[in-house]
């Protein structure tokens, strides 16, 4: 599996506990068995993402394909520390579910790219594997 993101910050619920930061995602891009892809995701980090290279945990998202097949992933990984507003940043997604031609999917990616401070978007790459 092969791809492209885009990813606006979005509020969500603090589910993280006290000590943490969950960060909310709109999620669009193209991937290989997707097509056009839309979604929403989240994830658990420290609240020194700003500054500092930081831990990415606990991180859940839903996909929806081009033909409204569904996949959900978890993910954990790490941001490096922001260079004048913009980190990089590496994710593992494991698929854990899905609907429609997805049902029985199962499937690994990484996501790596890159976070601006300044604006809140989000772009990067994927590659991996997906079975369905």
């Amino acid at each position: 599996m092969t791809g492209r993101f885009a990813a606006s910050v979005m509020p969500v619920a603090q589910r993280c506990g006290a000590e943490a930061l969950t960060i909310g995602f709109d999620i669009s891009g193209v991937a290989s068995h997707l097509g056009r892809l839309t979604g929403t995701g989240s994830n658990c980090t420290e609240p020194t993402l700003a500054t500092s290279a930081v831990a990415v945990w606990d991180g859940e998202a839903t996909l929806i394909a081009a033909d409204g097949s569904t996949i959900t992933t978890v993910s954990a990984g790490s941001q490096e520390a922001p260079i004048d507003g913009i980190a990089t940043f590496a994710i593992t997604h494991t698929v854990i579910g899905g609907s429609g031609r997805m049902t029985d999917a199962t499937g690994v990616w990484s996501l790596s790219g890159t976070i601006n401070f300044l604006t809140g978007e989000v772009e990067g790459t994927v590659a991996g594997w997906l079975s369905y």
